[in-house]
């Protein structure tokens, strides 16, 4: 049976339940949340900056000749070039052109450069199957199927739904019926084993999520939903042609359902939560009549995920924090606690278990938070680890377990799928088996001088889309922090630093691990000897409504100084840009490892008051292109660009290397916005000539923009709208170009995809 409702779909219900934090309110709150995946209360907002004592290091000209020479036009090109590709909500092949794109843009600049490609972002939600035919599907609508069991998988999804897929259910008595659903209440059949799936209509609106699938035979589904007013129960008995709509007994609302299990049309269970007062109730739900009547027993403690019945009596849950698991031998009538992560020396650490499956009263297996695998044979007194948590940054978390035999299982969930033949004693890995392309961590790098370590500026990078709580990996950021950092590191590309010069963009920020801190924490773990100076986290700015020139900047009492620094690079260099100063913040998103490892670290966002009710209440929902003020992006480039220049010990001089050409953006593409290439790091009136593959001259023009400082070396630029010298637009190919650089010329080649 399938019992699938992810830890990532659990955070956001609860989330957004409690205060919708990361969907629409409070963009200048932090998403902080206790174990149960609640929010955290972080304080009130400041109305005015921290005073404070700081004398900030002396004014540089030759810092502020760097934060001057970025201008709007920059903005706009790196706002271009990150925004271009439609990056999704899990990998895709344009998230990983945009990073490989980027990493080759920085090795232009002369950095040392390294791509960290890695699976573990992919996120596989919910597994079912019916005999040796399996169905696992995920996120950006990902849907496999199996025939064998899970030795191999087919794709079966043609990618035109990218909605999240939370869930999946097989006919238990047809394995040709199968039901998916999802993100924005999207429900799927099919009729032919996966091959092909279409829409299925329900009463659900499109602002939910489907949390839970059951088809216990014939043509009949039972599914849950979840909303920002509460849950909801439907059945149908006709294939999804018709839906009535039940009471699951859980209480006045809002409640979650997170889970769902049925052992037979009649006999089923919903588990989740009701808010009660300031605290939430766990609960379980019985129905013995197909889901027409409900009978609900509450717990007092935590909040079960999931629930696995071997009969009408016997069963398990599973919560989603310190490891805990309840059991019950009077059909959910009452609940008793079987285990529970115990360590005296880490009373605090948070142990997750995503689902839970039971093979008999006696024989149950849990799987969970870092790849841990727990089971009993002794109908729950005692549980052994099959696999205990892993520390390896490619090992995350299970959330979905599926059981075919005693000894055949498969689990799945953020960057896993994998299957067992011995009953867990041995594991083999799937996920390469499925022809997906891999993230990748982009860490562009220039040692200092004096061989210390300087500063670091990270952002995700792949993090936008029409659609982006959804639909892009960085689901709440908008694209402005990578340009900030994107065009720091174009600022500096050609000086040689007193101490370091790094930055990192991390692919698929929230998937896994939550908060939008797995590639980061890979990072670190992949990067154990290098310690920055310090971090800047540069995030969403630049909202089109919202004509304040001021940041919040926020950190922990450990990282004041830092943070004091940069209010004084503002105030000497970005004139008439407002700071504002919080100190009490939950280390999250890509800065909060590196904080938690003792870097000092800051985190950059947009000020608003409370009181600025169309911005603070907005979040970054809707953020697209078209929200973003560059005007706005610039301040936060030219704060980035200052922190790392002071930061890495720039003094009166520029020193600098040799730049060598270059144009952008390449690829161009007309579909996606672009309007134009520029030809940059060019001497003045230096030529630039563009060529068919064959040789033919197609356009002729000189460097007659600037002069730009953007490698510490006044350079000229040449903008080209791709058309020939008869005024005819280029169509699709690849081109060459010949540009006069510094040093002689320079050839290379652009792509042109209209």
């Amino acid at each position: 049976m399938s019992h699938r409702t992810i830890a990532a779909l659990v955070i956001l219900v609860m989330t957004c339940a409690a205060a919708s934090v990361f969907a629409s309110s409070e963009p200048h709150r932090t998403a902080a949340t206790d174990a149960a995946g609640r929010p955290l209360d972080l304080g009130a907002i400041k109305s005015a900056p921290r005073s404070t004592d700081y004398d900030p290091a002396p004014y540089s000209a030759a810092v502020a000749g760097l934060v001057e020479t970025l201008d709007r036009a920059d903005v706009e090109n790196a706002l271009d070039r990150l925004l271009a590709p439609p990056t999704r909500f899990a990998l895709t092949p344009d998230c990983r052109d945009l990073g490989e794109g980027l990493a080759e843009h920085l090795r232009d600049l002369g950095y040392s450069v390294e791509e960290d490609e890695f699976l573990t972002a992919l996120g596989l939600q919910s597994l079912d199957h019916n005999g040796a035919f399996c169905c696992v599907v995920g996120a950006a609508g990902l849907i496999y199927t199996s025939t064998d069991g899970g030795a191999s998988w087919t794709r079966r999804d043609d990618g035109a739904r990218p909605s999240t897929l939370n869930e999946v259910a097989v006919a238990a008595d047809d394995a040709r019926l199968l039901s998916a659903g999802g993100a924005g209440n999207l429900l799927l059949g099919s009729r032919d084993g996966g091959l092909t799936w279409s829409t299925v209509e329900t009463p659900l609106t499109e602002d939910g999520s489907i949390t839970g699938l059951q088809r216990p035979g014939g043509e009949t589904v039972y599914l849950t939903s979840w909303s920002s007013s509460g849950s909801s129960f439907l059945r149908s008995t006709d294939d999804g042609g018709a839906w009535t709509v039940h009471d699951p007994g859980f209480g006045p609302q809002p409640y979650a359902i997170l889970g769902l299990e049925f052992i037979d049309a009649d006999n089923g269970w919903a588990c989740g939560y009701r808010v009660s007062g300031q605290s939430d109730i766990g609960c379980v739900a019985r129905t013995t009549d197909g889901g027409l009547s409900w009978l609900v027993w509450s717990t007092t403690g935590r909040i079960f995920v999931n629930t696995s019945f071997a009969d009408t009596l016997h069963g398990y849950a599973v919560c989603n924090d310190r490891e805990a698991i309840y059991r019950t031998d009077d059909g959910g009538a009452s609940w008793e606690l079987c285990h529970e992560f115990n360590d005296p020396d880490d009373a605090e650490l948070y142990e997750y278990l995503g689902d839970v499956e039971a093979l008999s009263a006696d024989h149950a297996v849990a799987v969970g938070y870092a790849g841990v695998v727990l089971e009993t044979v002794d109908g729950g007194d005692t549980w052994s680890y099959l696999r205990e948590p892993s520390t390896d940054p490619d090992v995350d978390n299970r959330i979905a377990l599926s059981v075919l035999d005693d000894d055949r299982w498969l689990a799945a969930g953020d960057g896993a799928l994998e299957s067992t033949t011995d009953g867990g004693a041995s594991w083999n890995d799937l996920l390469p088996t499925l022809g997906l392309p891999p993230a990748v961590n982009v860490f562009a790098y220039r040692a200092g001088s004096s061989g210390e370590e300087g500063p670091l500026l990270l952002a995700a990078y792949d993090t936008t889309s029409e659609d982006p709580w959804f639909d892009a990996p960085g689901a709440d950021a908008n694209g402005s922090g990578a340009a900030a950092v994107l065009l720091a590191a174009e600022a500096l590309a050609g000086i040689e630093p007193e101490r370091s010069l790094g930055f990192l963009f991390t692919s698929s920020r929230y998937l896994p691990g939550g908060f939008g801190r797995s590639a980061a924490e890979r990072f670190i773990a992949t990067h154990p000897d290098y310690v920055p100076r310090c971090a800047l986290n540069p995030e969403s700015v630049g909202y089109t409504s919202d004509s304040a020139l001021d940041l919040y900047l926020l950190g922990n009492a450990p990282d004041e100084e830092l943070m004091n620094a940069l209010a004084g690079y503002a105030a000497d260099y970005v004139p008439g840009l407002d700071i504002y100063l919080e100190y009490n913040f939950f280390p999250v998103y890509d800065i909060g490892p590196f904080m938690e490892a003792g870097v000092p670290g800051a985190y950059c966002s947009e000020y608003y008051l409370e009181t600025d009710d169309a911005n603070y209440r907005r979040g970054t929902i809707e953020d697209t292109r078209d929200s973003l003020n560059p005007t706005l992006v610039l301040l936060s480039a030219r704060l980035a660009t200052a922190y790392a220049a002071a930061e890495s010990g720039l003094g009166g001089e520029l020193p600098t290397v040799p730049i060598t050409p270059y144009v952008y953006p390449n690829p161009f593409r007309p579909a996606s916005s672009h309007t134009e290439l520029t030809f940059a790091g060019l001497p003045p009136a230096g030529e630039v000539r563009v060529y068919s593959i064959d040789g033919e001259l197609l356009h002729t023009g000189f460097a007659d923009e600037g002069p730009f400082i953007d490698n510490g070396t006044p350079t000229w630029r040449h903008t080209w709208d791709a058309a020939n010298d008869h005024g005819e637009p280029l169509s699709s190919g690849v081109y060459l170009y010949r540009v006069e650089g510094p040093d002689g010329y320079e050839l290379g080649r652009l792509a042109i995809i209209r």
